[in-house]
């Protein structure tokens, strides 16, 4: 015991110091780091928020850049091109248009592989399919008419609003007043994303050269229009609410 009180008489001073270092050390750890640490996240935090809020205000600029209805009118035309499903009833209407206006007749129209009339967003694509980014739906249709109207058929089938386009074809004829057209087709169609993202998302505008192609698009002839006829339209009644007693 006197050897270990005069230990502590000999050294206090240096005891004292490593006493006072640890203590200090000890409130750096607890105290100071901490903080330090809490003031880094707060910046990093201000830094994420401010380009978040610099994030928002340019896509509220570019979605005030035009009124919605004019949104929902550029993405009903592309949507009248490229349907979100395979829309089988604007295929055969577009097709029964295009041959009233070229004056051919339709005398078969078949699916290659119909499937599901779902969207098919969970098939797997092709890998021509996805280097196009879109869904393909191929069917065959045979035509008859002059040459003429053949002409006609075959140059503006690449040319409405609901695209086609021609794989390959055989033409037959017995004379050149009647030509029978025998085709391989493709529609096209591509599911519509189910999510549009977080609110925080970043939006890019559209390039001119976007913008000119939906103008473009839009001027095309959309002939998908289904019409019902006066012996299917639906009859009115003298009440508004058929469930009110």
């Amino acid at each position: 015991m006197p050897t270990v009180t005069k230990f502590l008489r000999t050294y206090q001073g240096l005891i004292t110091s490593i006493v006072m270092i640890l203590l200090t050390a000890i409130g750096t750890l607890v105290g100071i780091v901490p903080g330090v640490k809490r003031i880094i996240d707060i910046r990093s935090q201000s830094i994420q928020l401010t380009k978040t809020i610099q994030t928002l205000r340019t896509k509220i600029n570019i979605l005030e850049s035009k009124d919605e209805s004019t949104y929902r009118d550029e993405f009903a035309q592309l949507l009248a091109a490229v349907p979100g499903d395979k829309s089988l009833p604007t295929m055969f209407s577009t097709l029964d248009g295009l041959t009233m206006q070229t004056g051919v007749t339709l005398t078969a129209a078949s699916l290659a592989k119909p499937g599901s009339i779902a969207s098919g967003s969970a098939t797997k694509r092709s890998p021509e399919e996805q280097k196009i980014e879109s869904n393909l739906l191929p069917f065959t249709v045979t035509v008859n008419g002059s040459y003429d109207q053949i002409y006609a058929f075959l140059s503006q089938v690449n040319t409405v609003r609901r695209f086609f386009r021609v794989r390959n074809f055989d033409i037959s004829f017995s004379d050149m007043s009647t030509i029978s057209v025998h085709m391989g087709m493709d529609a096209f169609y591509a599911p519509i994303a189910s999510t549009i993202g977080p609110v925080d998302s970043p939006l890019d505008p559209l390039s001119p050269s976007e913008e000119a192609l939906i103008t473009k698009i839009s001027q095309l002839p959309y002939l998908g229009q289904t019409m019902m006829s006066a012996s299917v339209q639906p009859q009115t009644t003298s009440k508004a609410n058929l469930f009110a007693p």
